[in-house]
Order: C-alpha cells, then sequence, then structure tokens
C-alpha cells in the first residue's frame, strides 16, 4: 500500500522504497545516502496529481482531518475493513504523504480490531494522531 501511495505522490513513478534515507556509522560518524531508484511509471502524471488532490482534501476536510499537521499540506485515506466474513473485528488504517507540494515521506498506520472507546471508529482518532507524530518527525528530520 505505501508502495502504491508513494507512486502517487512521485507523479506516478514507481521509486524504489527505503525504510530511511541515509545511514550514520556509529564508530566513525560517517553518513552514507541511500540512493533514490527510480523505475517505471506505473500512471500517467496526470492521474497521480488527481488522486493527490483527493487525499488532500481527505485531510483538510473529510475523515482525515485529525491528521493535520500545522504548516503543512497533508495528503492522506482512511480505511476500514472487516477482518473476515461476520467475525465482528475490524482494521483500521490511514496512509498519508507530506508535503503536498514535494512529497518526501508517506507514513502507514494500521490498528488490527482496535477497541475501546468508537469502537473500530475510534480508531481511527489514534491512527491519525498517530499519524501526525510521524509525520511531523519525519518533516523536521
Amino acid at each position: 500500500m505505501v508502495t502504491m501511495v508513494s507512486a502517487i505522490a512521485n507523479g506516478g513513478t514507481y521509486i524504489q522504497p527505503r525504510v530511511v534515507n541515509a545511514t550514520i556509522d556509529s564508530k566513525t560518524g560517517e553518513k552514507k545516502e541511500i540512493e533514490i531508484i527510480k523505475k517505471d511509471r506505473v500512471i500517467s502524471e496526470e492521474t497521480a496529481k488527481n488522486v493527490l488532490s483527493m487525499m488532500e482534501s481527505v485531510v483538510a476536510e473529510g475523515t482525515g482531518k485529525n491528521s493535520q499537521v500545522k504548516g503543512y499540506r497533508i495528503g492522506g485515506k482512511t480505511g476500514t475493513s472487516e477482518d473476515g466474513v461476520n467475525t465482528g473485528k475490524y482494521v483500521t488504517s490511514f496512509i498519508g504523504v507530506a508535503p503536498i507540494s514535494n512529497p518526501t515521506v508517506a507514513v502507514l498506520v494500521t490498528l488490527y480490531n482496535p477497541t475501546g472507546e468508537g469502537g473500530h471508529q475510534g480508531g481511527a482518532w489514534v491512527i491519525l494522531t498517530t499519524h501526525t507524530k510521524a509525520i511531523k518527525k519525519s518533516i523536521m528530520i
């Protein structure tokens, strides 16, 4: 899912995923950048732009409002699904990218069978606030 949303954020081009953008040798302090490897175009640039705009709307005025980060334009998509048939258990998720003008980070937060106030819908609050903290830290690095 992160790879797909990253391709949208990259204008429709698949870029090999990286968990970090650099490593630092703990003994020498030497910093080694992790190469960005661009692959093929997987969707048109126009389609990517349109979907990214829709994702921004989800955060600006839709179900992802709690993932807003002051000073940044964020795009995202919430999701809820039942875990199996008639199990009564749910999977709740949010995936987001930031900043919209030039996305550099994608974050996926997933909760399996969230419980507590609001049930599986209440899990959305946990996800969105966790996502917000992750985006803030990622953008500041």
